[in-house]
């Protein structure tokens, strides 16, 4: 009688682990998989909102700045003085027209293309060619680079209260040539 008990209880544990399982994939199945159409996300209130989009914005929405022509090579680090590596790159960037905070994009960029150029350069120089030449090297500098570019961008607008609404500048970092030599 005392198996039988146990085997009942043991039985009834197994059902409500099951159920609870069952519960849990529906609810990942349900919840988790249908993102928000836009979801915007603060990590410090000094790097103001942080938008991811679904869906791409609207082309008249966006314009597009070359920061670096590909006739420029840039020397990348090397371990080696007597072969120099140098890296040709051809990168422009695509920005918002209108953003909260600010009055003028299209003047920002203008104003600040010496210095947006100059963040890229300084950039890829610190890169080496094993890094430069990796297969993720690419996509990872796409990203590192608009996150370096918005941050400074953010920091040129004056009014605290702006600065704090304002949202990322560029939308995109698109790379046209990416060698080296």
């Amino acid at each position: 009688m005392e198996k039988r008990g146990s085997f009942f209880l043991f039985l009834i544990i197994i059902a409500v682990l099951t159920l609870i399982i069952a519960a849990l994939v529906a609810f990942i199945i349900l919840i988790g998989i249908s993102p928000p159409a836009a979801v915007a996300e603060t990590d410090d209130w000094a790097s103001g909102p942080q938008v991811v989009y679904a869906e791409p914005p609207d082309e008249s929405s966006l314009a597009t700045m070359v920061l670096l022509e590909q006739g420029q090579p840039i020397n990348l680090r090397t371990d080696d003085p007597t072969r120099p590596t140098y890296a040709l790159v051809e990168m422009s960037v695509k920005y918002f027209i209108e953003v909260d905070g600010v009055t003028d994009a299209n003047a920002k960029m203008s104003f600040n293309r010496a210095n947006l150029q100059e963040i890229a350069i300084t950039y890829f120089m610190a890169m080496n060619v094993e890094e430069f030449s990796n297969f993720g090297t690419k996509a990872r500098v796409k990203e590192e680079m608009k996150k370096e570019l918005n941050e400074f961008l953010l920091t040129t607008i004056p009014n605290e209260r702006d600065r704090r609404r304002a949202g990322d500048m560029i939308y995109d970092v698109v790379f046209s040539a990416w060698n080296y030599n």
